[in-house]
């Protein structure tokens, strides 16, 4: 019939269920002449009068299938049946409306609570937003205060140049000198004059001089602290290539500089002689370059100083960076190099100094952090600059 090949045991059920050329009766009877499956097939979905249909009211439950005239005989015979399942079907309805407009307020609700949660994180925001403005403020007027103090540190550092010399210290002693003892004869007279009363006593001195004289006192003050400040700088101030540092508070200015506050540090200036070279450290206690975050970048600066015309350049001296061993003093932690000449940071400065020259690399964290180089939460670096072959400048 359809020339397919079918093996033999299967030849019969291929007949009776699936050959689509095999000549079979319409299966709802309605006496229409045999034909082949194909074409009863199209017969039987869409032209039998006798194939089955679906109650109209299926929709709401009704399950009854037949013919046309069948169904059409159960819609007038079951009018109430239908009924039943449109109330029922409209009770349903009717919940699930109540459910869906419950559920509906309940999402009003939480849209509700959403819009106020927007409204508070927008206020947030703005807050946030005015604190941040504030941040940047506070940050500038910081920036500023640190560059003011820069250039006081820059003017002392002047100031300490022109202090170089035994003669110039015995005049500011002489000095000091001076001012402490009119220091105290105006507190005397000024003591004399407040138990003298407001008008002055018997002699009716006004109090304008009293003022007066506390006045000179806070200038004597000022003065008296910038001596002070002076011979403090000059005692630390070394005049033979060697450089002593003492670094305290490591954990705290080592935190300021892993939070960029203060990232590097610089010592107090060396010289080579009275007149020689003027030279000072610089330290990354959080590492700089290769060595952040892992290492404590050590390096040496040259300076401009007084007396450079008179010295030769490039600075040609070998350089020794330490870091001291502060449990038994033998294990010492060394660099030494001698200048690359060709390299600016040798030049004669044109600039209050020139750009460091060191290692990165200088020591690992997890060795500095021992006892045997942090003790008391103080380290000790020391810079030691051949000064042979200086004698004669």
């Amino acid at each position: 019939y359809c020339l397919q090949e079918i093996k033999h045991h299967l030849m019969q059920d291929h007949l009776e269920t699936a050959c689509l050329e095999y000549d079979i009766s319409c299966p709802f009877r309605c006496g229409v002449e045999s034909a082949t499956r194909r074409m009863m097939i199209q017969h039987y979905t869409n032209e039998c009068p006798r194939r089955p249909i679906e109650c109209k009211y299926n929709s709401i439950g009704c399950k009854f299938t037949g013919s046309k005239e069948d169904v059409d005989n159960h819609i007038r015979n079951e009018l109430d049946h239908h009924l039943e399942l449109s109330v029922r079907r409209s009770a349903e309805t009717g919940l699930k409306g109540a459910q869906a407009k419950e559920r509906t307020q309940e999402l009003y609700g939480q849209v509700a609570e959403v819009q106020q949660l927007i409204a508070g994180n927008v206020k947030i925001m703005h807050e946030a937003k005015e604190n941040i403005e504030s941040l940047k403020k506070n940050i500038k007027d910081v920036k500023l205060k640190v560059v003011a103090q820069t250039e006081r540190l820059i003017t002392v550092e002047r100031k300490i140049d022109k202090l170089a010399d035994q003669e110039t210290q015995n005049r500011l002693g002489g000095e000091m000198h001076i001012l402490k003892e009119n220091q105290s004869s105006i507190e005397t007279r000024v003591t004399q004059l407040e138990r003298a009363g407001p008008v002055g006593g018997q002699n009716g001195i006004p109090s304008d001089q009293i003022r007066l004289h506390e006045r000179q006192l806070g200038i004597i003050d000022l003065r008296l602290a910038e001596l002070d400040l002076r011979f403090q700088v000059m005692e630390t101030a070394s005049y033979n290539g060697v450089l002593m540092w003492k670094i305290r508070d490591y954990s705290r200015r080592k935190q300021d500089a892993k939070s960029g506050r203060t990232i590097s540090l610089y010592s107090q200036p060396f010289y080579t002689g009275r007149f020689g070279y003027k030279m000072c450290a610089r330290v990354y206690l959080n590492g700089d370059g290769v060595g952040k975050g892992t290492h404590l970048s050590l390096f040496f600066v040259v300076q401009r100083g007084e007396y450079d015309a008179l010295l030769p350049w490039p600075f040609k001296q070998k350089v020794s960076l330490m870091l001291l061993d502060q449990d038994n003093g033998t294990r010492h932690l060394v660099d030494s190099f001698r200048p690359d000449i060709t390299s600016s940071s040798f030049k004669r400065p044109t600039s209050e100094m020139n750009v460091a020259s060191g290692c990165p690399l200088f020591v690992s964290h997890s060795v500095l952090e021992t006892p045997t180089f942090l003790q008391e939460d103080t380290i000790y670096i020391k810079v030691v600059v051949d000064i042979e072959g200086l004698r004669q400048h």
